[in-house]
């Protein structure tokens, strides 16, 4: 299993080309070989390609809106070959019922037949509410017993998933094989005052050493490391997220 960095953590970084150069400077120096590219304002595909050439950086994946993988299907699958990116990812759907979830699924079909076609495969990203139960059923399972594994798939934020009060362990077993990237994130119990329950990893209560074993049991191959909100400058808290790991000889 590879370490990311997710770059949504460092968002306010990536509003220009410029700005996404220099910020993938900065990730590399910290450590990082790799990136999600997510959270990205506008930007020129060929000079983001280059820059991550120039860096030595890999793409996991990506966080893709909605609406481009929906009607900008082609444009997707060239930026995500030029980045060398094999898995498209949905950062954030939300629907009020379970014919909205099943409405859902049938919008993107023709858009995931394209990417299936062109060797890339979707990733769904969740937060807590794909675990309320609607009419005794889990969204998040619904949509995992409606769709074919390889073409619509899972990028699971532990974080989240432990908010939805589940067991991360438990969830990454009982979706084996459909989740190749993986969101770390460590969840603050209870928070200090003024503080954010979002936490560096092993900074908080997540048992994060059985959950990378776990990972590595499962054959996933990526974790991406996400911090929504840092209590400090962002580009520390993913140095300060790889260096506990690797003190703890994770990702070495």
């Amino acid at each position: 299993m590879r370490v990311a960095a997710q770059l949504y953590t460092v968002r306010d970084f990536t509003k220009t080309d410029d700005d996404v150069c220099r910020t993938f400077e900065r990730i590399r120096a910290i450590g990082y070989d790799a990136v999600q590219l997510s959270g990205l304002g506008a930007y020129h595909p060929p000079v983001i390609a280059k820059a991550l050439r120039d860096n030595g950086l890999s793409v996991c994946a990506t966080h893709t809106p909605l609406d481009r993988i929906l009607d900008e299907t082609d444009a997707v699958i060239e930026e995500h070959k030029l980045f060398g990116a094999p898995y498209v990812g949905l950062g954030y759907s939300r629907s009020n019922s379970i014919a909205e979830y099943a409405a859902f699924l049938d919008k993107l079909a023709p858009a995931l037949e394209k990417l299936r076609v062109a060797g890339l495969r979707f990733l769904y990203h969740n937060h807590a509410h794909e675990f309320i139960r609607m009419d005794g059923v889990r969204p998040i399972d619904y949509m995992r017993d409606h769709t074919q594994a390889g073409v619509f798939d899972f990028l699971p934020d532990l974080f989240w998933v432990q908010t939805a009060g589940c067991s991360p362990e438990a969830f990454l077993k009982a979706y084996e094989g459909r989740t190749p990237v993986v969101h770390f994130k460590d969840k603050r119990v209870p928070p200090a005052d003024g503080m954010t329950d979002m936490a560096e990893i092993f900074e908080g209560n997540m048992d994060y050493e059985t959950l990378y074993g776990v990972c590595g049991s499962l054959g996933i191959a990526w974790a991406a490391v996400e911090q929504d909100v840092c209590d400090g400058d962002p580009f520390d808290s993913l140095a300060k997220s790889l260096e506990n790991m690797k003190r703890r000889n994770m990702f070495v």
